[in-house]
C-alpha cells in the first residue's frame, strides 16, 4: 500500500486523459463505422467501457492507443449486435481490421504548435504576415485584399494555396517527430 496512488488522483488523472481524448477517439470511431449515427452509440460505449476498466490502464503507457483498442472491440461488438439483431448488412470483420491497422498518431497541442512555428518560420516573410493579418483576427479578407489592390476572390485563393502548403509542411514535420 505504500507506493500505491489514492483512488481520487487516479481517477483525476484518468478524467484528464479521457477528456484530452475524446476528438481523436471519435475521429477514430467515425472512421471504423463510417456513419454518425453508429459512431456516436460506439463512442459512448467506448467511454463506459473506458470508466469501467480504468483501474487496468497502466498511466505509464500511452492511453490513447489502449482507447483505440477499446474502441476497436467495441465497434465490432456494435456490428456484430446490429447484423444479429436487424439482419443489416456491416462490415466483415476482415474490412474493419484492415481500418483499424491505419490507427491513427495523436500528437499533442505542443507538437503541433512546434510543427507550425517551424513551417511558418520558413515561409517567406510577405506570406507568413499575409496569414498572420487574417489569421489571427486582424484583418478580413477585404480590407488585406484592398490594400493590396487583389480582389477578395484572388486574395482568398491565394489564402487557401498558402494554408494547403502550411498543412502539408505542419503534416511531414509532426510525422517525421514520430
Amino acid at each position: 500500500m505504500g507506493d500505491q496512488l489514492p483512488d481520487s488522483f487516479l481517477d483525476d488523472a484518468f478524467i484528464v486523459e479521457i477528456s484530452q481524448a475524446q476528438v481523436p477517439l471519435t475521429a477514430y470511431v467515425l472512421k471504423l463505422c463510417g456513419n454518425h449515427h453508429f459512431a456516436e452509440d460506439v463512442l459512448q460505449e467506448t467511454n463506459v467501457v473506458l470508466w469501467k476498466k480504468r483501474l487496468d490502464w497502466d498511466p505509464a503507457t500511452p492511453f490513447l492507443k489502449w482507447a483505440y483498442r477499446v474502441a476497436y472491440f467495441q465497434t465490432k461488438a456494435h456490428f456484430r449486435d446490429l447484423q444479429r439483431d436487424q439482419k443489416r448488412l456491416t462490415f466483415d470483420n476482415d474490412l474493419l481490421d484492415l481500418l483499424a491497422e491505419d490507427e491513427p498518431q495523436f500528437h499533442s497541442m505542443a507538437d503541433l504548435q512546434d510543427a507550425l512555428n517551424h513551417c511558418l518560420g520558413k515561409m517567406d516573410t510577405t506570406k507568413r504576415t499575409l496569414l498572420i493579418r487574417r489569421y489571427e483576427g486582424l484583418d478580413s479578407v477585404e480590407t488585406i485584399a484592398a490594400e493590396l489592390e487583389m480582389s477578395p476572390n484572388t486574395l482568398s485563393q491565394k489564402l487557401r494555396r498558402l494554408r494547403s502548403r502550411l498543412a502539408k509542411c505542419i503534416s511531414t514535420q509532426v510525422q517525421q517527430a514520430v
